[in-house]
This record gives C-alpha cells, structure tokens and sequence, in this order.
C-alpha cells in the first residue's frame, strides 16, 4: 500500500502547495498507476483550491482514499486513529482554533500547522455505551463507528 505523507503547510504526497494543475493531475496519474487504477480515478479522493494564478494553495484528501493509502501525519495514520485521540495528539504539537464548530467535534483546524481536519458526523466513545447506539441494527452500529474518524485532512500555507 502506497503511504501518502501529509507534511503540513506544505505538501500530501507528491501533492505541493504551489503546484499548477496540471502538475497535481501528473501526481494522481502517478498514483492511479502504482494502484493500477484507471485515469481520472483518484481525482475523486482529492479537492483542490487554486489561487488566481493558478497555484494549488489548499489540498483535501478523503478517508476513501486509505483503501489504497496510508495517510501519516508525523508517523501517525490520520484515518485509523479516532477523531479524539488524533485531536489531542496534534493538539500537543500545536493548538486547534477552539471555537463552535471545533467544539460540537466536527472540524479542528490547525493555523500554526496548516491543518485541518473535518468529519460530517460526530460520534465519540461515550456514546458506545448510550441505551439509542446499543438499540441500533448491529450492521447500522458497524456504519455509525466509522464517524469515530475523520474523512478528511486539508493543508495550506501556514498563518
């Protein structure tokens, strides 16, 4: 399995802020080739924001990408980890903007780090233990564990 190092503020794999698109398209092709993937098959996993000159200046990476990735941040899998683990962890290395929305669980956003991370559902350990989670189908529990993780980690230039 291929491992995509996210280096914050500046790059996810081959993937650098600063890149024009065509040279980000050549990094996914690269990458569809190594997976043996058809053309165009990983644009789905990546979103790309591009300055007026068009230079990449933020890159997202999905969750289902790590079918195919190992995603690290300084060694650690942004996608294997639980949400809470990982936020407190790179909380340690720099702060997270605590403000409504990082509160409720579902973005944490790194300045210092150029990081981001974001979920679209919040589900932590205590509520495992809650009467509603233990009284759901066990193939819908299996679904709602995945909200333990995030699905996506975004870089740009660091503030």
């Amino acid at each position: 399995m291929e491992t995509l190092i996210i280096e914050a503020g500046h790059s996810i794999g081959d993937i650098k802020l600063g890149m024009s698109k065509e040279e980000v398209q050549q990094c996914l092709r690269s990458y569809e080739a190594k997976c043996n993937k058809p053309p165009g098959s990983f644009t789905k996993y990546f979103r790309e924001e591009y300055d007026s000159a068009g230079m990449l200046e933020f890159i997202e990476i999905a969750s289902v990408s790590s079918r195919y990735f190992n995603c690290l941040f300084r060694g650690i899998d942004v996608f294997k980890t639980r949400a809470s683990t990982l936020v407190a962890m790179i909380d340690e290395i720099s702060p997270y903007v605590r403000d409504a929305d990082a509160c409720r669980g579902f973005a944490y956003t790194f300045p210092k780090l150029g990081l981001t991370l974001w979920r679209g559902n919040v589900l932590n350990e205590a509520d495992l233990e809650e009467e509603w989670f233990k009284q759901l189908d066990p193939e819908i529990q299996k679904d709602e564990l995945r909200n333990l993780y995030f699905e996506s980690v975004g870089i740009k230039h660091i503030e």
